[in-house]
């Protein structure tokens, strides 16, 4: 399935046995965290609305986009996908257009590559096994290739800075839109 940067293996977050072929295809350990993936607007909503509302103006600053946001899960609404670090998710919110966006599923989510091989910014760029275990395959084109940026808000709650894991495509826009909401960001060493 496509998002705004790469194509991902998917799965319903409510589908125990779809989570875990999603784990079992992409040869993942389940102890490693997965993202939450939502398309539509409303969804996105629900899973902000529980945030304290530091957090939440900084992860809506960034979502949609093609960032990854690290944001407490203190409910475990999205366990499924929190692998060995239970009470936090990756929520990532694609910037989309047209039928896609109005998705109304939680799903859980990796890229669609081979461990540690580059992603891909085509269907096509998808490995054969990959593309055979999957149920069913949505092409929507090329997308730029890019991993989203990751950003951990989980500190943000306590009066803390954001922390930028990862810059992905457009580092200068995650800088800004941070800023906008009134959290520091601290960049890796």
């Amino acid at each position: 399935m496509p998002t705004d940067t790469v194509y991902g293996l998917v799965a319903a977050l409510d589908s125990p046995e779809g989570v875990a072929a999603l784990y079992a295809l992409k040869g993942r350990p389940r102890a490693q965290p997965s993202q939450v993936l939502v398309y539509s607007a409303a969804l996105l909503a629900e899973a902000l609305a529980p945030l304290d509302p530091r957090t939440r103006a900084a992860a809506a600053a960034l979502l949609p986009g093609p960032v990854t946001c690290l944001v407490p899960d203190p409910a475990g609404r999205f366990a499924a996908a929190g692998g060995d670090a239970p009470g936090a998710v990756g929520l990532r919110a694609p910037r989309m257009h047209g039928p896609i966006a109005d998705l109304g599923l939680f799903l859980v989510a990796t890229s669609a590559n081979e461990p540690g091989e580059p992603d891909p910014g085509r269907l096509d760029d998808v490995p054969a096994r990959l593309r055979a275990g999957a149920a069913a395959e949505l092409d929507l084109g090329a997308v730029p290739g890019t991993p989203s940026a990751v950003v951990d808000l989980r500190e943000v709650a306590g009066g803390g800075p954001a922390r930028l894991v990862r810059p992905g495509p457009e580092p200068g826009a995650v800088e800004a839109a941070i800023a906008a909401a009134g959290v520091p960001l601290v960049r890796p060493v």
